[in-house]
């Protein structure tokens, strides 16, 4: 009986101890993994007005207006993506609807000023599919889209597929405007990954 629970004892000992080096050499041996890379790469957009759609507001409670969109009034809009330089500057130049699209683009926002100033400005997020789970999002403030040349600045929040753990910035450049009357914007992403 002394000697089974010798035995027994002794297994144990060298099960625990066996255990304990593998432990320690996965914990202690780095694993190799592909280091993420930083990618910057350019697209163009065409708004497509037929998908715009808001929830109208009167503007201020104390200084009501009747013609809106007005501060503070939601919206959504969809929008194709191509290769950037694919849509010229200009004035009823390009369609949403033309071959060549590479991804569907979303946004939504709110109105930061109102429809009669000189500059309409929003806030909004915009999110970038480019199929397979691929999609990124980026936010920041817009402004002055149908004037050609405006540039704004634009945070990237996340991504999906290729784009996970991506953030960075996005430059954003206003065109003009395209044949629905809405803006055409192309944008440089210049995405860290970690």
């Amino acid at each position: 009986m002394k000697t089974m629970k010798n035995t027994l004892g002794t297994t144990c000992r060298i099960a625990a101890l066996a255990i304990a080096a593998v432990a320690t050499f996965h914990l202690g041996v780095p694993t190799v993994q592909a280091e993420p890379k930083d990618e910057t790469f350019v697209v163009d957009v065409a708004v497509d007005h037929d998908t715009f759609a808001i929830i109208p507001s009167t503007g201020l409670v104390l200084h009501p207006e009747a013609i809106g969109p007005n501060r503070g009034t939601p919206f959504i809009v969809d929008g194709k993506i191509f290769p950037g330089g694919t849509l010229q500057t200009g004035s009823g130049v390009g369609d949403p609807t033309q071959p060549g699209s590479i991804g569907s683009w979303m946004c939504r926002g709110t109105f930061t000023s109102t429809l009669g100033t000189e500059d309409i400005g929003f806030d909004t997020v915009q999110m970038f599919q480019f199929g397979d789970g691929n999609n990124i999002w980026t936010e920041g403030l817009e402004g002055g889209l149908g004037k050609i040349g405006v540039t704004t600045h634009r945070t990237i929040v996340g991504g999906t597929g290729r784009f996970k753990g991506a953030e960075g910035e996005v430059t954003q450049l206003a065109l003009g405007t395209n044949v629905t009357g809405t803006p055409n914007i192309r944008l440089t992403f210049q995405i860290v990954k970690h």
